[in-house]
């Protein structure tokens, strides 16, 4: 195992796919040889593959821990399958809550406190996609009635861990004690209100914690975009689009009037205000998503509409740098008959694509949230395929919150009829782009008081 983990590291997950594929017939600890290979998938952008391993490092994990945040990375991956419907999703949330079937939860704590004491907790608190969402809530509310507490499950800093530092009533890292542990210590801090923005990413540790119920009343959203099946969760944060369809919640939907507000940070603030559209003869579109989003049914349109408008292309940017990844993307569009497409690594200069695309073709099922929102911000329409569960309608949430419903889809016959009408009249494109409404897209200020407001009622 250790030379595939080398051969991973190097940056070569087809070889150290074939190292561990040899060593699992005979490897002691079968899990860990699973963990491995949903690694080398992941780094070839296989999302299949990936969920697959991930759920049999779960079935052949002893210990219980562990064996729960595969199952979360399972539950994670199964939302980049076109396949996922309600009734799996159901089943397999079923399945991750009866892994804390013999949980004990911790035991209340008699609160006096005058203000509403309300913890985040998160795998950390550096900048990301959903910190452009939640940074508002540890920011803004109202220090009179709200003690607000950031809880990190990590000693990973940036300038946006700082200024959360700087805002909260308390910060705290619990990056090196158990799940217990640190449940107690976030009950012990006269904790409340628990909002949990990590739901299954990361594995799931933020559940792990969650799961001891060390506040009287647990939220997970914003962070997480599905139904996390753990009966200790008693809300999710939604709003009436994005969990229209609720079948498959567990949870109490939580429901805000928008369940998003954009913030851009000052890197974002500074590329809009300095972007200048490439002048370009041809129309390009963009796909600006983890390539794990990229369907075999979403490349399929992709196919169909570059075939039906033939002097369009079309840039892919991933969101990390590998460049297994990108050449695993080249021969998929090699083998789909894709040749007018640029296909580039993950970096921090992807601004400037902003300027060379007139429309993003956002993902299905599986569609972007953060780099919606951005798009929108940097003046890009995104066209989208909205399904039925929560995490196929946050792309669509966020723009049914910009006014922009007219670029929301419901099935992929729509979806390339759409897009091959707006590359021949661009000039209702530039329209819808003068139409996106950021008086509620980037209204923090309502959100935030439609959020705590809400604590306070319930």
């Amino acid at each position: 195992m250790e030379t595939a983990r080398k051969l991973l590291e190097e940056g070569k997950p087809l070889e150290a796919l074939d190292r561990l594929k040899k060593i699992l017939p005979t490897a002691e600890e079968e899990w860990r040889v699973h963990e491995l290979i949903g690694a080398a998938f992941h780094d070839l952008a296989d999302a299949e593959g990936a969920a697959q391993a991930y759920f049999n490092a779960a079935r052949t994990d002893r210990f219980l821990r562990s064996q729960r945040a595969h199952f979360s990375n399972y539950l994670f991956a199964l939302h980049y399958l076109p396949q996922l419907d309600a009734a799996a999703l159901i089943h397999a949330l079923k399945i991750y809550n009866s892994l804390y079937r013999d949980a004990e939860t911790l035991p209340p704590k008699n609160l006096s406190a005058k203000k509403i004491s309300v913890a985040f907790i998160a795998p950390n608190f550096c900048d990301s996609s959903s910190a452009r969402f939640y940074e508002s809530l540890l920011t803004d509310y109202d220090r009179e009635k709200f003690f607000v507490t950031a809880w990190s499950l990590s000693k990973e800093e940036d300038a946006f861990t700082k200024k959360i530092r700087r805002s909260v009533d308390g910060f705290f890292e619990i990056a090196e004690v158990s799940f217990e542990e640190a449940a107690e210590k976030i009950r012990d801090a006269g904790t409340e209100i628990l909002i949990d923005l990590g739901g299954h990413t990361e594995g799931g540790s933020t559940l792990q914690i969650a799961a001891y119920r060390p506040a009287r009343i647990q939220l997970c959203g914003i962070g997480y975009f599905d139904s996390t099946g753990l009966d200790a969760i008693d809300f999710f944060i939604g709003d009436e689009f994005l969990t229209a369809h609720d079948e498959t919640f567990s949870e109490k939907i939580f429901s805000l009037k928008n369940a998003f507000a954009f913030r851009p940070n000052a890197r974002m603030i500074c590329e809009k205000k300095s972007r200048r559209p490439f002048p370009h003869k041809n129309f390009t579109f963009g796909s600006l998503n983890n390539f794990m989003k990229l369907s075999d049914d979403y490349l399929s349109a992709v196919k169909k509409i570059l075939d039906a408008v033939p002097d369009a292309k079309i840039i892919f940017r991933d969101t990390t740098p590998l460049a297994s990844r990108q050449i695993a993307l080249r021969e998929r569009l090699k083998n789909f008959g894709i040749e007018r497409a640029e296909v580039r690594r993950g970096s921090n200069n992807f601004f400037t694509d902003y300027s060379e695309i007139d429309l993003i073709l956002d993902a299905f099922p599986y569609a972007g949230g953060m780099m919606t929102a951005l798009a929108l911000y940097m003046g890009v329409p995104v066209l989208n395929l909205c399904g039925e569960l929560a995490a196929t309608r946050t792309g669509a949430d966020i723009l049914h919150i910009a006014a922009l419903d007219e670029l929301i889809v419901t099935d992929a016959d729509a979806y390339i009829k759409k897009a091959v009408d707006l590359s021949a009249n661009r000039s209702k494109l530039a329209a819808l782009t003068e139409k996106i409404s950021f008086d509620k897209l980037l209204d923090t200020k309502t959100f935030v008081e439609d959020f705590y407001g809400r604590l306070e009622a319930i």
